[in-house]
């Protein structure tokens, strides 16, 4: 059981620490004293906490008192699966909003909710020294709102390079094609991954992609994979939009599991003809 002796006793014996991993069974004061501590620390860079059982209240002063840290240096956070639930609307907003350090946020296999989700785009649209470039939200409960949200990220966002949404089946195809029209406005977005399978993605977010992807020069890598509803005539469209694109930087294309037909077919067999850049 980690307690607060134990986590100042870890602190002391390690000045230099840089990566640190709080898991296991951790009381609340053992949280409490990891937030004294991370108000001041400047040497974590890379924090994992495992913190099942913790209050809300606990987890939004900790994610503060890194946030209002000048000094810190944090730049990958991952809370463990189920370490987050619900009543965390606020907690995010404060180290999102004025932290320059943080490059990657990993929330998988927690119960988010869309109110939280729209909290944390809130916050990163706010600051606009954010670094955040990877966020990593697979088999988190959000559905169609906090798609909407996310699209309102990607329509400005400058440094979100790598997006994982898998296995959220709510997202849902009207937020889905949200997101590619999103991306398609954004002319210095840098995303170069986007991770879509399991999202409930249908017709229209394969049309929206098809557009985008006549000009889109980040994307990298495009997972649609596990959307049964998107169908021949979306695998078609792409197929051509990306023969179309004469700057084309797609490496990987998933579409697995889609309901791909005859007409899909054909056009993925010509742009593999043609395709230099496509593994």
């Amino acid at each position: 059981r980690v307690e607060a002796r134990s986590v100042a006793r870890l602190l002391d014996l390690h000045p230099q620490c840089a990566h640190l991993v709080i898991q296991g069974k951790v009381a609340e004061n053992g949280v409490m004293a990891l937030t004294g501590a991370m108000a001041e620390n400047t040497t974590v860079q890379y924090l994992t906490l495992d913190l099942k059982d913790i209050s809300p209240d606990a987890i939004t002063k900790l994610l503060g008192a890194i946030g209002q840290n000048r000094s810190s240096d944090v730049r990958d956070v991952r809370f463990a699966a189920g370490s987050l639930s619900a009543g965390l609307q606020g907690s995010f907003g404060p180290l999102l909003q004025t932290n320059t350090s943080l490059r990657s946020l990993t929330l998988d296999s927690n119960k988010l909710d869309d109110l939280l989700m729209t909290a944390i785009v809130d916050g990163t649209l706010r600051n606009h020294g954010t670094r955040l470039s990877v966020l990593n939200l697979r088999e988190t409960c959000i559905g169609a709102l906090a798609g909407e949200a996310l699209a309102g990220l990607l329509r400005s966002n400058h440094t979100l390079e790598v997006l994982d949404m898998r296995n959220n089946p709510e997202i849902r195809d009207k937020a889905g094609a949200a997101l590619a029209r999103a991306l398609q406005e954004n002319a210095e977005t840098r995303l170069r991954k986007l991770v879509l399978s399991g999202t409930g993605l249908g017709p229209a977010t394969g049309e929206a992609f098809g557009a985008l992807m006549r000009s889109s020069r980040s994307l990298e890598v495009l997972n649609l994979s596990e959307n049964p509803e998107l169908g021949d005539a979306a695998g078609a469209a792409l197929a051509e939009a990306l023969q179309a694109n004469t700057e084309l930087t797609l490496r990987e294309l998933w579409l697995n599991g889609t309901g791909l037909g005859p007409a899909a077919g054909a056009g993925l067999a010509e742009l593999l003809r043609s395709s230099r850049n496509l593994e």
